[in-house]
């Protein structure tokens, strides 16, 4: 432990919680008090620090990355670090729309900054805090001005949609990035380049957000159609409102 700390420059309780979170490996345990540490510790716990320190990744999506590798050392996602510069230009708004103050948004779209920051609390807006205020970059600006859609449809707490029936959606894309971006870096880190990469990513990105809407669409009708066949509601789905 005590080499391992001064190769990497990680203290030995930070590597005993990276274990625990499973973002670095079990040392060989050949007796009851005696550990031993692999050149995988070292390469992963500085892959770790480097994140950190150079890409400002938290370490849910650190760790995600590290399950990319499949029980392989993180050396292996080197040449994907940085991925994120030459992916952001082949996603930018069309319309190169700027980043924009959450209260400005907030403003325009006349919404209560009560109400979106509970949307923010459920994952559904993402936020980035610049000199202690809260910015919007394009998307999520958009996502803000598009929910008055869905509150002007009716979709209101007064019938039943509290901002926590809406955390299903983010929770569901959470786990959904992380099993695409697992699947990428596993599958592909040690295939392409970031150029190449990016571009593969970009397509796929772009493709699969006209594929899902659809697939999404195509689903509620078939089963609102599979409702009204049997007459009664999906299992698990008992359609009483809660009292509380």
């Amino acid at each position: 432990m005590r080499e391992l700390e001064q190769e990497t420059g990680v203290g030995r309780e930070t590597i005993r919680f990276y274990i625990r979170e499973g973002l670095l490996p079990e040392p060989e345990r050949p007796k009851r008090n005696v550990a031993r540490y692999a050149q995988v510790h070292v390469d992963r716990l500085k892959t770790i620090k480097k994140l950190q320190q150079e890409r400002f990744l938290p370490l849910n999506v650190i760790k995600t990355i590290m399950k990319a590798q499949d029980g392989e050392t993180a050396g292996g996602i080197g040449g994907f670090i940085g991925l994120e510069n030459a992916l952001y230009p082949l996603l930018a708004d069309p319309k190169n729309l700027e980043p924009r103050r959450l209260v400005d948004v907030a403003a325009e779209v006349g919404f209560p900054m009560e109400e979106i920051e509970e949307l923010i609390s459920v994952g559904l807006v993402k936020t980035d805090n610049r000199d202690g205020e809260l910015w919007l970059n394009s998307r999520n600006a958009r996502i803000v001005s598009l929910w008055r859609g869905i509150r002007d449809a009716g979709f209101i707490a007064e019938n039943g949609y509290t901002t926590d029936v809406w955390r299903v959606y983010a929770e569901f894309l959470d786990w959904l990035v992380r099993e695409e971006v697992a699947t990428f870096y596993g599958n592909l880190s040690q295939r392409l380049g970031q150029t190449e990469a990016a571009t593969m990513a970009a397509a796929g990105v772009q493709t699969m957000n006209e594929i899902l809407p659809l697939m999404r669409t195509d689903r509620i009708v078939r089963a609102i159609a599979d409702i009204s066949e049997r007459g009664e509601l999906p299992q698990g789905v008992d359609g009483e409102t809660s009292d509380d």
